[in-house]
């Protein structure tokens, strides 16, 4: 954990995950689901993007965080709640990880403790922690721990421990579809690679077989789904309308984000203190190429692509991955089980489907036949899901072996341990969101005067520095501050940016000519009364729009 959190904690607790863009999005939504938990607002319409309702459904909905942030409120502000709550969020995940290979999986605390901590220090998971929902991927071990525990109860004919256990598995899906879509999303789907390489490989793919099978779990199944359809209503209601309306992402748009072979799938970054030597290179030559595009390499090579596994882990689990499926061992010359080739053999397929050769990828068959799948644009984020599965692998493959090696020599062991744990570290840090800057330019701002029932932003800050480039610049700043002051005084803003907007929003670049005739043209279309201006750069930063 102060590996993970050495960042935060090196700057006193003064910079938080996240970005000036992204970052302060996130916060405030977890502002607006403790303004829910008050009483003071709907749980499915935000205090921006005014008067759209139904606003959660353009972003992440941060359910769960919402509910632990809004606890952390109630002792700390906003940057330090956000803090707190990823805190929490990675601590789950330690110990349920922990838990799912010391006690379900029987594989004893030693490897426990080595699965638990590679996961929590993973490289990509760590690296893009700049995007906070995805650490809710530390509800994998919990979901799987769930899912082994009612396939046993089964298995024994409790039948009623398997139901409860089936309808609270349906009730953390739910939840989490309603967190963070990504990660939820794609531990349905592996699911269901998982269930189809299991009926391939155990000969239950025939239409008898299955009927057999389904038959005699027929009611744990009934309780799983009915459980499900009834809980996922809520992320129904607010996600199927905006999807209608936007029309989820376009695949075009997904063909930068998915995994280019061998680069992106070892794709650590240029400043991994292990294997930063091998993309630095890579990303000079791009800039050699085309030089006209000075931030090329950066979208090519780092970013979001930046979510590949280290070298070292990545040969033994492809290793682990063609003992169990090709070679059909694991451990010490004995035979894998059904179960443990089924996993192996779905985890390579899930891994190879987001591969991207030039225009064309097996993705796309996913992105037209999966259900769900449109909702995606950052595909390589299914990497970061990878790790955890891919360390089970891993560990099944060489668990004895290496128990040998700590026993005879357990200083190379050690040695074997700490670069495992090195590769994973980086001098790129995903902490770069300063709550005193935040503090020191938005905390002086006066709330809206009485009479205003609505506002918009122009500036909400002085002499603030370029955000990124000119493109960016002109669409977060002061959107994404009209969203966290409109959640911090509970004043609807028309402002706001995310994932999606709504269909006639124009607000970009506020220091344009036009931007105040956008506004007003939008306000006279949606009948809009006691609207106010913000412009922190006056000596009177509110003025009364009137109409």
């Amino acid at each position: 954990m102060a590996l993970f959190f050495r960042a935060p904690i090196l700057s006193g607790f003064d910079l938080g995950f996240g970005e000036r863009g992204d970052g302060m999005i996130e916060i405030s939504i977890l502002e607006h689901w403790r303004n829910v938990l008050s009483g003071a607002a709907a749980w499915q319409t935000t205090s921006y993007f005014h008067p759209y309702t139904g606003t959660l459904g353009y972003n992440d909905g941060y359910f769960l965080y919402g509910l632990v942030y809004s606890f952390w409120r109630l002792f700390a502000d906003p940057f330090h709640a956000d803090t707190l709550n990823i805190l929490t969020f990675k601590t789950i995940g330690f110990v349920a990880a922990y838990w799912l290979v010391a006690r379900t999986l029987g594989w004893g605390r030693s490897a426990a403790a080595l699965v638990a901590l590679l996961w929590t220090v993973a490289s990509n998971i760590s690296l893009q922690a700049v995007h906070a929902q995805l650490q809710s991927v530390a509800l994998l071990p919990v979901a799987m721990m769930l899912a082994i525990a009612i396939v046993r109860a089964e298995q024994e004919k409790r039948h009623r421990r398997a139901r409860l256990l089936a309808v609270a598995l349906a009730a953390l899906m739910a939840a989490w579809l309603l967190t963070a879509y990504y990660m939820a999303w794609f531990t349905i789907f592996s699911a269901g690679l998982f269930a189809v390489c299991w009926c391939a490989l155990s000969g239950n793919w025939r239409p008898a077989a299955l009927l057999g099978l389904a038959r005699r779990h027929a009611g744990t199944l009934a309780c799983a789904a009915g459980a499900f359809i009834v809980l996922i209503i809520p992320f129904l209601a607010i996600y199927l309308p905006k999807v209608r309306e936007t029309g989820g992402e376009p695949y075009h748009e997904m063909l930068g984000y998915l995994v280019t072979p061998l680069v992106d799938m070892i794709n650590v970054g240029a400043d991994n203190y292990v294997w930063g030597w091998i993309f630095r290179p890579l990303l000079a030559l791009v800039h050699a190429i085309l030089p006209a595009d000075p931030a090329l390499p950066g979208r090519v090579l780092g970013g979001e692509h930046e979510a590949g596994v280290p070298l070292i882990l990545f040969i033994l689990i492809v290793t682990a991955a063609w003992r169990i499926i090709v070679r059909r061992r694991a451990g010490q010359d004995r035979a894998a089980s059904t179960e443990l080739r089924a996993f192996a053999l779905a985890m390579m397929v899930a891994w190879l489907l987001t591969l991207q050769f030039w225009v064309a990828s097996p993705w796309g068959l996913v992105f037209e036949l999966v259900p769900g799948a449109k909702g995606m644009r950052v595909v390589s984020r299914y990497q970061l899901w990878l790790v955890l599965p891919f360390l089970l692998l891993v560990l099944a493959t060489w668990r004895e072996r290496a128990t040998l090696l700590a026993r005879s020599k357990p200083w190379l062991a050690g040695l074997i341990v700490a670069l495992l744990v090195a590769e994973n570290l980086s001098a790129e840090s995903p902490a770069r969101l300063s709550r005193s800057e935040q503090r020191a330019a938005l905390w002086g701002i006066p709330a809206p005067p009485a009479g205003c029932a609505t506002f918009y932003v122009v500036a909400a800050r002085r002499n603030e520095p370029l955000f990124l480039n000119a493109y960016m610049n002109a669409r977060y700043p002061h959107n994404v501050d009209a969203m966290f002051l409109a959640e911090l005084w509970r004043v609807p803003t028309i402002n706001g940016f995310s994932t999606f907007n709504p269909p006639d929003w124009k607000f970009t670049d506020p220091l344009a000519a036009d931007y105040d005739a956008r506004v007003m043209d939008y306000a006279r279309r949606h009948k809009l009364r006691g609207l106010c201006r913000l412009d922190v750069r006056r000596a009177h930063p509110w003025t009364h729009i009137p109409g």
